[in-house]
Order: C-alpha cells, then sequence, then structure tokens
C-alpha cells in the first residue's frame, strides 16, 4: 500500500470530509435531537415532527456514519438532502455571504457531493469490512484476505489491549462523564477491545473485522475529542494513535494497491 505525497489515491481525500463534516453534523444533530419540537417550531415557521426526526436522523445519524465510515454514500446523501432544503429555503434570499448567508450550508453541501462521488475512504469500515455491499462475492473474497501474522499487525493489536486497558481507568480524562453507567460502558467496550487485539496477536484471521471496527470506533471518539469536547492535545494523540492502528491493520489486506 502506497502512502507517499506522489502515490495517494484519491480516495483518501474522503477521510478529511468524513471526520470533519461528520463532526459538524454529529454537533448540529445532538443539539436538536435534545428539544426536537423547539426545532420543529423554529424550522421554516414550523415543520411536522416526522420531518423534523428525518432531519435529526440525517445529521445526527449522518455524522455517526461518516465518522465511522460506514454506509458513508448514505450518510452523505442525507446531509445533501439536508443542504439543499437549508440553502434554498432558509439562506438564498440572504446571500453568500453575511448575517444568514449560505455560504456555510454550501459548503457542506460541496463536501457531501464529494463524499456521493468519492465514496468510502480507504480506512473506512466500508471499505475494509463490508466489501461485499459493494462488489461481487468472487472480488470480495479476494480483497478480504488477510494476514495477521505480521509484526505491525500484532504491534496493532497490542495498541488495542492497552487502550482497552486504558478507557475505563483514563474515561474522566477523556471527557467521559463519572457515574456506573458510563464505567460500565468503558469496562464493556475495554473488553472487547482486549479481546480483539489478543486475538490479533495470537494471529487469528477472524479478528481483522472486529479489530478494525473497534479501531474505527476509536478514531470517531478521538475526532469528536478533539473537535466537540475540544480536548486539543489528548485528542491530536489519540487521532494519531487510532489512525497508526487502522493503517497497520489495513496493511494486512492482501491485494490492496
Amino acid at each position: 500500500m502506497a502512502l507517499g505525497l506522489g502515490n495517494t489515491r484519491a480516495a483518501w481525500a474522503a477521510l478529511p470530509l468524513e471526520l470533519v463534516v461528520g463532526t459538524i453534523f454529529f454537533a448540529h444533530g445532538l443539539q436538536k435531537l435534545g428539544n426536537p419540537a423547539g426545532f420543529s417550531e423554529r424550522a421554516l415557521g414550523g415543520i411536522p415532527m416526522f420531518l423534523t426526526y428525518l432531519v435529526i436522523a440525517a445529521e445526527f445519524g449522518g455524522g455517526l456514519l461518516l465518522l465511522l465510515g460506514f454506509l458513508v454514500r448514505l450518510g452523505a446523501l442525507g446531509h445533501l438532502c439536508v443542504m439543499a432544503v437549508a440553502i434554498s429555503q432558509v439562506h438564498w434570499g440572504n446571500g453568500l455571504t453575511g448575517p444568514g448567508g449560505f455560504e456555510f450550508s454550501l459548503s457542506l453541501f460541496a463536501a457531501s457531493m464529494a463524499l456521493l462521488i468519492f465514496g468510502p475512504d480507504p480506512i473506512s469500515i466500508d471499505d475494509n469490512v463490508g466489501v461485499s455491499i459493494y462488489r461481487s462475492s468472487e472480488a470480495a473474497y479476494r480483497r478480504e484476505s488477510v494476514d495477521v501474522g505480521s509484526p505491525t499487525v500484532k504491534g496493532a493489536g497490542a495498541l488495542l489491549i492497552i487502550a482497552g486497558i486504558l478507557l475505563p481507568i483514563a474515561r474522566t480524562y477523556l471527557g467521559i462523564p463519572e457515574g456506573v453507567v458510563p464505567l460500565i460502558i468503558m469496562i464493556i467496550i475495554g473488553l472487547a477491545s482486549v479481546a480483539a487485539g489478543a486475538a490479533l496477536i495470537g494471529g487469528k484471521p477472524w479478528a481483522y473485522i472486529p479489530a478494525f471496527i473497534m479501531s474505527r470506533l476509536y478514531l470517531a471518539a478521538s475526532v469528536l475529542l478533539l473537535l466537540y469536547i475540544k480536548y486539543t492535545l489528548r485528542g491530536i494523540a489519540a487521532v494519531l494513535a487510532s489512525l497508526v492502528v487502522l493503517v497497520a491493520l489495513r496493511s494486512a489486506r492482501r491485494g490492496v494497491k
């Protein structure tokens, strides 16, 4: 797999779009999710509640899909529709710039359109776990063939084990609230991470899929930590560590250029 600047595939351009646009829509959808009735009353002078929930699903749910790199085109399509309505029905009359202008909505519209064209990035769940959705079974079998015996992949497994152990311990440092329920959730996620990492180190090919999904979850959470919770240094460190693990896991795939 070539990662040099001269050989970088165009598909990698989808990664920053997924992470940044996904975070923006996640944040806006989360706000609406906290008060759907209020949004329903304000939007366009009042809209039916079922449309409100569709908007929330497109923004919050679509944002999560982009962050996870899962069903990327579906998430981007939902965002595209929401931004098309926002531009045409809310901001168009205010012009491109200035108060109420459509420049921000247009930027998100263009980014969503780009994701529809690009599709998922090379370290997305779509491209590494859901390959069979987009390709024939024969091609999917070839591309999903993995070799988990390399030191690089075993190193990724070790990082997953470390992350799984530290997650419940350092949860408040990562912006996770106190309480029994958050602690139980973090313990469950940590155990899943440790199990996936241990299976990778043990050379189990089946461990590639759960390890990859877990690593992409870590990347999504790390980006939210950086951009939404605004823990700059720890967010950058978590993002970089997640990217290292994902790239290492991707190196296990045979036949990937």
